[in-house]
């Protein structure tokens, strides 16, 4: 289980006060907010990239009793918006996708990934191509958890319909839990068991979890 309670964080001289937050293996779960509220750095927090002012994250533990498993990738693994931004450009994609673990021709295979693009360099793939490599990247032996921050925003209507198929089938296998940060309210209503809503006004948190009213999101993706 991977669970948000009573958190705060410092932003410069503004406090953010997070929604409590709890998310399970199998589950997925929608967050939506409008701009700056604070949704990215929850994502940061939840993946330990950030440290909180107050309140705690409980996180799944992976054993680290020898010293090779003391580099093994989180099992909370946070993808943003940008790929362009998650690859070393001076490095081909295959030396980056297996800095930490080794490639699974599977999942190159279930998010129709072309071999020949590991040769590449980041500047010669598309947006989408891209984010299809830091998917994969991130989907980890060890992941557990997948925060996927505006993940499909700039990119073509094919290319998303491909990416959350294939997210929503790990989360079908009981192999992942998925939290989902958009604005595109018909996306959450179609793929998320639940959503929280989370916003500020000028002095109090606006926060409300919501069921969605289609949780058959896999018969809306087919």
């Amino acid at each position: 289980m991977l669970k948000l309670c009573n958190a705060t964080i410092k932003n410069q001289q503004r406090i953010i006060t997070f929604p409590d937050l709890c998310l399970n293996v199998g589950e997925i779960v929608g967050l939506s907010g409008p701009s700056g509220c604070g949704k990215s750095t929850l994502a940061m927090a939840l993946a330990g990239m950030q440290s909180l002012h107050s309140g705690s994250i409980a996180r799944p533990k992976v054993a680290t009793h020898n010293s090779a498993n003391k580099n093994r990738p989180n099992s909370v693994q946070w993808v943003c918006q940008q790929p362009e931004f998650a690859f070393n450009p001076l490095w081909t994609l295959h030396k980056s996708m297996t800095e930490s673990h080794p490639i699974d021709e599977a999942q190159l295979a279930r998010y129709q990934i072309d071999p020949s693009w590991l040769k590449r360099y980041p500047k010669e793939l598309s947006g989408g191509e891209l984010q299809r490599l830091n998917l994969v990247r991130a989907l980890a032996p060890d992941t557990r958890y997948l925060l996927c921050d505006e993940i499909t925003a700039q990119l073509d209507t094919l290319t998303q319909q491909d990416i959350w198929q294939a997210l929503c089938a790990e989360v079908d296998r009981g192999q992942l839990g998925l939290l989902v940060i958009s604005h595109d309210e018909y996306l959450l209503d179609a793929i998320c068991d639940r959503v929280i809503k989370f916003g500020t006004s000028a002095e109090v948190p606006m926060i409300a979890t919501e069921p969605v009213s289609n949780p058959s999101w896999r018969a809306v993706l087919n």
